[in-house]
């Protein structure tokens, strides 16, 4: 039977095995390799139990978006095509949690603005920084070190609009998106539609929006057929089930009331019902090489090798290098760092604890020296149905990223007991929350996000001629650490790699794609 395998069985392995199983006739099997004994990669929901409460806490990512991205509507149909409807439970865009995000900065929460009115009412002292930001954007002569092809978004934003901007603002939302240090992301990877409108534009970069914008379109062009089929499936998918995509459009988030492992699990239990399909977890991958008979070869840690026609890696950047050994070595690989992620989920007896209501704060590089905090997320509040009616606040601290170590060693090592302290101390100074929690459980999630440090684009195009080296063109490569980390991603980047990239008519002939060249081309700079 020919065979397609996959490598890796979180979201974006379980994703590629489902649009392969949408896609493949019986006589192709798909086999899917986890070297752990769980599936689903960080999408993790537990289960606790305290003060004679049963709750669920989340260990990894915990909500999903709404809205009309690609992104955004792929998970949207996967959920629908799952049939976890009924299982969705939604924050509306009316909510607390949607309207209200903030900033820890000089000892106190600044509640973001969320448009004309808040320059009614005041700007919070976080955010006082950004008019005259955009003041010195349209004031500021170009500026471009064009001789570059990438700087950091803390270079890009200090140049542009002023080093307090980056420091009480971009760099608190790259601690929640990336847990990592804007000194060090890339501004070409993760803000370049304003990193190009720098480039292109001649008095500032929100003056080159425009020029941006029609490069954008140009660019879609060349998608529209495959954006015109979308559109018309979800408008036919929305005459179904349509009160389920009428609470959509009024929601701005949503999960599952039993978590968002949810999704990960229904995938999981669906692939298996395949009979064409086999999961084999518990059992890593030791070696990939080619067979005699030219096929692609992956051998596992109990010896069994399995032949395919091709092979589809999902492996985060150092299980790939682990994997191939000598031979994987390029500068993605070599040079991309992953952050670790301390999560502490912690529960008190009690609802509406905190001072405010919303989804949650950020700690930005301003209030580094008052916190070993990267932010906390108010559970309860941004999803109340998942508390069950209980009398219960349930919040997420975050700690590490970019100084894990500093502050806490390896984080193979450090005490459970240590990162809850820390998380207490967090929620007392942050909050001034004095009172006992019920329950206090700290995770490691260890190397958990790629960084996109500068230089990322360049270094994506080396790794794709070393994946078409490989495994005589036989394998190509999906993840969080090439689309972007947010499942989202994972999720659109699977399905555009089956549909659209993928030759499945013809396996028996070397596939010679590497999954990449679709996302390198969306960062290209025009001439």
């Amino acid at each position: 039977m020919p065979t397609i395998t996959i490598l890796g069985g979180g979201i974006t392995g379980l994703s590629t095995a489902w649009y392969l199983a949408q896609r493949l006739p019986p006589t192709v099997g798909v086999k899917l390799i986890e070297g752990s004994s769980r599936l689903g990669g960080w999408m993790r929901t537990d289960k606790r139990r305290a003060g004679g409460v049963e709750f669920i806490v989340e260990k990894g990512p915990r909500t999903l978006r709404t809205g009309s991205s690609r992104e955004a509507t792929a998970v949207l149909e996967l959920v629908d095509d799952l049939e976890l409807r009924s299982e969705v439970i939604t924050a509306p865009r009316t909510s607390a949690a949607a309207r209200n995000r903030y900033i820890y900065y000089n000892g106190e929460l600044n509640c973001m603005p969320t448009g004309l009115g808040s320059l009614i009412t005041g700007l919070p002292p976080a955010v006082k920084c950004l008019p005259r930001g955009v003041w010195r954007d349209l004031t500021t002569a170009k500026n471009t070190p064009m001789e570059s092809s990438d700087e950091s978004i803390h270079d890009f934003i200090s140049r542009r609009f002023g080093e307090q901007v980056d420091d009480n603002l971009a760099s608190a939302v790259m601690h929640g998106i990336y847990a990592s240090d804007t000194r060090s992301l890339s501004a070409r990877a993760l803000l370049f539609p304003f990193w190009l409108a720098d480039r292109l534009g001649n008095k500032g970069m929100l003056r080159g929006l425009n020029r941006v914008a029609k490069v954008s379109r140009a660019r879609q062009a060349q998608f529209a057929k495959r954006e015109k089929l979308e559109k018309l499936a979800l408008s036919n998918r929305r005459t179904q089930n349509t009160g389920f995509w009428e609470t959509i459009d009024d929601s701005s988030m949503y999960s599952f009331r039993h978590g968002i492992q949810t999704l990960s699990d229904r995938l999981a239990r669906t692939l298996r019902s395949r009979e064409n399909i086999e999961i084999v977890a518990g059992q890593p991958a030791t070696a990939a090489r080619v067979g005699s008979d030219g096929y692609a070869e992956i051998v596992l840690a109990n010896g069994r090798v399995i032949s395919s026609q091709h092979v589809i890696n999902t492996l985060p950047l150092h299980r790939v290098q682990e994997l191939f050994g000598s031979s994987a070595s390029n500068t993605l690989l070599d040079e991309t760092p992953y952050a670790s992620v301390a999560v502490v989920n912690v529960a008190f007896g009690r609802k509406n604890i905190t001072p405010v209501d919303g989804f949650g704060y950020l700690v930005p590089r301003a209030s580094a020296a008052d916190s070993k905090a990267l932010g906390t997320v108010f559970d309860s509040c941004a999803l109340p149905d998942q508390d069950g009616g209980a009398d219960i606040t349930r919040l997420t601290v975050m700690l590490g990223g970019p100084r894990f170590n500093e502050l806490f060693g390896s984080p193979a090592t450090v005490p459970k007991a240590m990162l809850e302290d820390v998380a207490l101390e967090a929620l007392r100074n942050q909050l001034g929350l004095r009172s006992s929690p019920i329950d206090v459980d700290a995770t490691v999630n260890a190397s958990c996000i790629p960084s996109y440090t500068v230089g990322y684009i360049d270094r994506l195009k080396a790794m794709q001629s070393w994946v078409q080296a490989q495994l005589g063109g036989r394998m190509s490569v999906v993840g969080a650490a090439y689309g972007g980390p947010a499942v989202p991603q994972c999720i659109i980047h699977a399905r555009d790699h089956v549909n659209c990239h993928l030759n499945l008519n013809d396996l028996d002939r070397p596939q010679n794609v590497s999954g990449l060249q679709e996302i390198i081309d969306g960062f290209e700079i025009p001439r």
